[in-house]
């Protein structure tokens, strides 16, 4: 078995082919919705090449929901029908409810909850959520206007640890993850998968970012070489 890595935030169709081709696993952006920073969003034309070209590779398309409106997440579901949804605002977290729309807009679209890793209580909300949603993504705390993660900083991976162990769903692990750690956190917590955001971005004036592919690369490659020394 391999890690998944998974790469969040791609705006651009360039950037995001050579984000997969740098070893990607899953790549991840904002649609355009009530939410999230303006720069980050992506035109709902651009999703779709861009998720296209993730399907004809067998790359896992990723589609963040940073609107707190679950009914337009809804509709951004059955538009764009992504692999995975995920629900990253802090305002909003699915619910069994959810779930049963979604399966029913987007039947092959699978979903993903944020589970802020603030404390042990993080535990309980990774199994409650569990019991509905198809993944778990582990992150840290808030940055303005995205939600759940995309803050950079590193959380408490001994609570990471025991959601993998105990929540019974694929965990991806997020917060702050880059080359340089993303070894360590692969080695101490057996994820199912990685996410890097902002420490493969390069960040630019006016909230607009774009991937620095050859960190993108080193994430990646780092991330595989942890994995196989561990037997994931």
């Amino acid at each position: 078995m391999k890690v998944m890595k998974q790469i969040y935030s791609l705006i651009q169709y360039d950037e995001a082919v050579q984000t997969m081709d740098a070893g990607a696993d899953h790549i991840g952006l904002v649609p355009m919705q009530n939410g999230g920073v303006p720069a980050h969003r992506v035109p709902l034309e651009r999703v779709h090449r861009i998720f296209d070209e993730c399907a004809r590779r067998g790359v896992k398309s990723v589609a963040i929901m940073l609107t707190n409106d679950p009914e337009e997440m809804l509709e951004l579901a059955e538009e764009i029908q992504p692999d995975i949804l995920h629900i990253a605002g802090d305002g909003y977290a699915a619910d069994e409810d959810f779930a049963q729309r979604l399966r029913e807009v987007a039947p092959h679209t699978q979903l993903m909850q944020a589970v802020l890793v603030d404390n042990e209580s993080a535990v309980d909300r990774a199994k409650e959520y569990a019991k509905y949603c198809d993944f778990i993504l582990t992150d840290s705390g808030l940055a303005p206007d995205t939600g759940i993660g995309a803050s950079g900083q590193t959380h408490d991976w001994a609570i990471d640890k025991r959601i993998v162990e105990e929540c019974g769903k694929p965990v991806i692990m997020a917060g702050g993850l880059g080359p340089d750690n993303v070894a360590a956190a692969i080695t101490q917590c057996h994820p199912y998968g990685v996410d890097s955001l902002t420490k493969t971005s390069i960040k630019y004036d006016g909230g607009y970012m774009e991937k620095d592919i050859e960190k993108v690369r080193e994430f990646c490659q780092n991330a595989d070489a942890a994995a196989a020394a561990i037997g994931e």
